[in-house]
């Protein structure tokens, strides 16, 4: 019992040398090389004295922002004019910024495309609860030259228009 409540004490007394930084001095005055002799029972006590002092600073190398997602590429893939086949890709678009008219579809994704062959026509919908909505529609090719001219006039007409405004 007195060899424990020896050892006991010098492992409290190299615990407050290891608060003071003097653990060196504290071990070179130890028996054996530095290491007192001890029993099973001893080292229980002193293992519960020696404490272990972990890091506070978190370290660097990991980031909150460093993700960031595909390119969706959204948008109008053929333009007003152009030819399409039937299945087209007209546009792409999340929601409906576009609707879809006279011989076009739309999908689940709100994707227009064409059903027949044709060109590709933009047109207002002239809806007094949605203003500015614009339609989406294919034209057949042997319609293509009057819808033309009917979109031109409408276009004349609406330049003089503004124009007398000013």
């Amino acid at each position: 019992a007195r060899d424990r409540d020896s050892l006991c004490a010098e492992m409290q007394s190299l615990r407050q040398a290891l608060g003071r930084g003097a653990l060196t001095s504290s071990l070179a005055s130890s028996t054996h090389g530095g290491l007192p002799e001890t029993s099973s029972r001893s080292l229980a006590c002193a293992f519960s004295l020696i404490s272990v002092r972990f890091a506070s600073k978190k370290q660097g190398g990991s980031s909150s922002n460093g993700r960031d997602s595909n390119p969706k590429f959204l948008g109008i893939k053929k333009y007003g004019g152009e030819h399409v086949g039937a299945g087209a890709i007209i546009a792409r678009q999340r929601g409906t910024k576009w609707w879809c008219g006279a011989n076009c579809g739309i999908g689940v994704d709100h994707t227009v495309y064409s059903l027949i062959s044709g060109r590709v026509h933009f047109t207002d919908a002239h809806d007094k609860y949605k203003p500015g909505k614009k339609v989406i529609n294919v034209v057949p090719h042997e319609d293509w030259p009057a819808t033309l001219a009917k979109a031109q006039q409408i276009n004349a007409a609406r330049r003089t228009k503004k124009a007398q405004a000013q």
